[in-house]
């Protein structure tokens, strides 16, 4: 059958600003992808982040000047696929990723089967956790607020005020927190210092607590810490993954970084290969991309897949969200409605 594609740019607002250590936003603009055979229709999204790549109008120039080649790439072979995609679109992630997703939405639609069946997974998720962006201290109780049903909550350090965004939260709550730094400390003492006021305050994990070239510090922090280090900006692709031994506990792998789920079902086997815990984790997107990266979620110890909660409004239906709890779809392929 024949394919055509379509794109759009969709701008999705969060309920807060979302603020981490080196960016805040109040909004961001996505391109949501439709690849149609004219029976069924394949969804996929590209949440470019700043920290790898250029922005939403670049994606569309080249979603433009590849479209030809697009719609001869496989439907059923995503190795290949994947290949072709990486050798078209090797300045952009995001759009690797929502190409990516869309074939094999539309393959799995194709066979009338969930995704996450045709990667071996089940429905049996553990809960994620919901985002506490860095923020006014000021408001703090209003995001705790709106995050009450949710039972794990991931918070953003990196600032010169930790202290009193970690006393602020517990003012308000005693639940889990994870904490992403973001990178946000840039030396050994900083960090070590973090890592022990932390472990006094229940949190489960530190994520990316230093920059990704500061390796070798991580690794002695690793050695230095109770708590267990995961990687984000150290975890992009599947070739990162052997050079973390020795440096993180876990990695953390996003589908708008690696270029999308043929590339994230291998850092999942590489990450079991090597020991390694693995979280699957999110930008903020609308739940076409969420959706697609749960499909792969019976494969974590950790989810963070909250990036379209975080939204004042979705514009699409997919996987469903309950006080973290992900529950995925027995439809065929990701399930995804138009709002």
């Amino acid at each position: 059958m024949a394919l055509s594609i379509k794109w759009s740019i969709q701008r999705i607002t969060t309920k807060f600003e979302f603020k981490i250590a080196r960016s805040a936003e109040s909004y961001y603009d996505v391109v949501v992808l439709e690849l149609n055979d004219d029976e069924f229709v394949g969804f996929g999204e590209a949440a470019p982040s700043k920290r790898y790549e250029a922005g939403p109008e670049a994606i569309l120039n080249m979603l433009s000047s590849k479209k030809d080649a697009i719609l001869n790439l496989p439907v059923d072979d995503a190795e290949s696929r994947q290949n072709q995609l990486e050798m078209m679109f090797a300045e952009s992630y995001s759009l690797q990723a929502a190409l990516d997703t869309a074939f094999w939405d539309l393959y799995a639609q194709r066979q009338g089967t969930p995704l996450w069946k045709i990667f071996g997974g089940t429905q049996e998720l553990v809960t994620s956790s919901y985002t506490i962006g860095i923020s006014d201290l000021r408001i703090i109780p209003d995001k705790i607020e709106e995050a009450r049903d949710y039972p794990i909550l991931k918070i953003k350090l990196g600032t010169d005020y930790d202290h009193d965004i970690m006393r602020a939260i517990r003012g308000q709550t005693d639940k889990v927190l994870r904490v992403d730094v973001n990178e946000g400390w840039k030396n050994l003492d900083d960090a070590r210092r973090g890592a022990d006021w932390l472990a006094e305050e229940n949190v489960e994990f530190l994520e990316q607590p230093m920059p990704a070239h500061q390796l070798d510090d991580i690794a002695q922090l690793r050695e230095y810490s109770s708590l267990p280090l995961v990687a984000d900006e150290n975890s992009v692709r599947p070739e990162d993954i052997p050079g973390l031994v020795g440096a993180y506990d876990g990695i953390n792998i996003k589908l708008m970084k690696c270029g999308g789920l043929t590339n994230a079902k291998k850092m999942v086997d590489l990450a079991q290969k090597h020991k390694f815990d693995i979280m699957l984790g999110c930008m903020v997107e609308t739940s076409i991309g969420i959706s697609a990266m749960s499909q792969l979620g019976s494969y974590a110890r950790w989810l963070d897949l909250d990036g379209n909660v975080l939204l004042a409004e979705d514009p699409f239906r997919g996987v469903g969200n309950q006080a973290g709890k992900i529950i995925l779809l027995d439809k065929p392929g990701l399930g995804i409605e138009k709002l």
